[in-house]
């Protein structure tokens, strides 16, 4: 299978946002996550890594634009 997870990483480590994700495509301030079952969802925030061998997708937060 060629699906993949999702992590948004965060100071305590990774959390997973989504698995058997077979879509990423750039949206506004982040991606449109599309799974194998048609769920849909946004993560906001910037590539940090991609492991095609792995099937991982790591999203880092953008930075806090309140200051």
């Amino acid at each position: 299978m060629c699906e993949s997870k999702v992590y948004l990483a965060t100071t305590e480590g990774e959390k997973l946002v989504l698995q058997d994700v077979t879509s990423v495509k750039p949206e506004g301030d982040g991606y449109r996550l599309v799974t194998l079952f048609g769920e849909e969802t946004h993560v906001r925030g910037r590539l940090r890594e991609i492991d095609l061998l792995k099937h991982r997708v790591v999203v880092e937060p953008l930075p806090d634009d309140s200051s």
